[in-house]
């Protein structure tokens, strides 16, 4: 985790002090500004107590509970938008987050990776089987809305959203365990050492308990990193959601009248500017991963946060909000819709040869940057 972040954390009481000290009446632009930026570092921080804590429970069990908290942030602000009616926000948030993974995070990977590499290249099957979950998360996502064309009924459209989470959340735990099964098994491989990065320390004190940087060599930082304590990690992944929870709090609060002071449309704040402090975490990583010639970890970053936010955060969003009194539909605006498509069909795309260079991150960057110019027009 960048030193940075660590020092970015500690914003974390800043827009709670100026919430009980003004109020959100009297100073809601610096609220929204602070509350935005505290959700960076702190989604990074819980990424890595969920990392710590697959020491103790297993590598299936961390990796439900990275998957879990890993998206922490864009859970707890999903349930605040829902529990004030910002349904359109929400659905904003969900499109947002996987057209930012798949264009943003993975672009600025791709570009900054290829202008210092040149070429460079990945494992096309890897990158085909990511194509397929994206595709199905997708499809989860228009059929729905595709279907309400037909169906006008409103507890009709709710069961099948209802329905259709259920079966995302289930493809999510089949891709899930195989995807940790196939993690233990390359790592029980002697070939696939020091070819394969390993997460965490090993456990084993037989070993030389280090961490194999990207380059290839050892990372001092990483090696020097001991098996945490269990009460520490627990404290803290309490304390830092707790921060989280109420930030997040905080910032569903803004929403409305920062959009009403600055002119934005709320689905502009949902669709751009919540999903880039959410991925942040994974943006900065992906770029250092890229600039250490392994673009294919940074497809699985970004292609990883996008089929996360489609087929867990979304269906369980939808199951949640069952006990509100406003429910949350699977079904979409046509513009999110479209460009959505566009970004997955990119990723299939430039997964096809293997193969990646600068120009084809510029491509994904520029229709990112073209989505956000029509996203910010969107009327309030």
């Amino acid at each position: 985790m960048p030193r940075w972040l660590y020092y970015l954390s500690g914003m974390a009481v800043v827009a709670p002090a100026i919430s009980l000290i003004w109020g959100l009446e009297q100073a809601p632009l610096a609220i929204f500004i602070c509350s935005t930026l505290t959700l960076i570092p702190l989604a990074a921080l819980i990424g890595r107590a969920t990392e710590d804590l697959e020491y103790y429970v297993g590598p299936i069990a961390g990796g439900l509970l990275n998957a879990t908290f890993g998206n922490a942030p864009e859970l707890i602000i999903g349930i605040f938008a829902l529990n004030d009616n910002l349904i359109s926000v929400v659905q904003a948030s969900l499109t947002g987050s996987i057209i930012s993974n798949s264009l943003l995070v993975l672009g600025s990977a791709l570009a900054t990776g290829g202008w210092r590499w040149g070429r460079q290249y990945f494992n096309a099957r890897d990158a085909g089987q990511y194509s397929a979950m994206m595709v199905l998360a997708v499809a989860g996502l228009m059929i729905p809305t595709t279907g309400s064309l037909v169906i006008h009924d409103s507890s009709r459209l709710r069961s099948i959203s209802v329905a259709i989470a259920l079966v995302l959340l289930v493809v999510y735990g089949l891709y899930l365990a195989a995807h940790i099964f196939r993690v233990r098994s390359e790592r029980r491989n002697p070939r696939h050492r020091g070819t394969t990065i390993k997460l965490l320390p090993d456990p084993d004190p037989d070993e030389n308990g280090g961490v194999e940087a990207l380059s290839g060599q050892i990372d001092p930082h990483l090696e020097a990193r001991r098996k945490p304590k269990l009460w520490l990690t627990l404290a803290l992944l309490l304390l830092i959601t707790l921060g989280t929870a109420w930030n997040s709090e905080l910032l569903v609060g803004t929403i409305e009248p920062v959009t009403k002071l600055l002119g934005w449309s709320p689905v502009f704040v949902g669709l751009v500017i919540i999903p880039i402090v959410g991925n942040a975490a994974e943006h900065s990583s992906a770029i250092y991963i890229a600039l250490h010639d392994r673009v294919d970890l940074s497809m699985a970053i970004a292609a990883g946060s996008s089929i996360q936010v489609a087929t867990f955060v979304a269906p369980l969003l939808v199951l949640v909000s069952v006990f509100f009194t406003q429910p949350l539909l699977l079904v979409f605006q046509p513009l999110e819709l479209v460009i959505l498509g566009l970004a997955v069909l990119l990723f299939l795309v430039i997964s096809l040869d293997g193969q990646s260079s600068w120009l084809a991150g510029i491509q994904l960057i520029a229709v990112y940057v073209i989505a956000c110019i029509v996203f910010f027009f969107i009327p309030g």
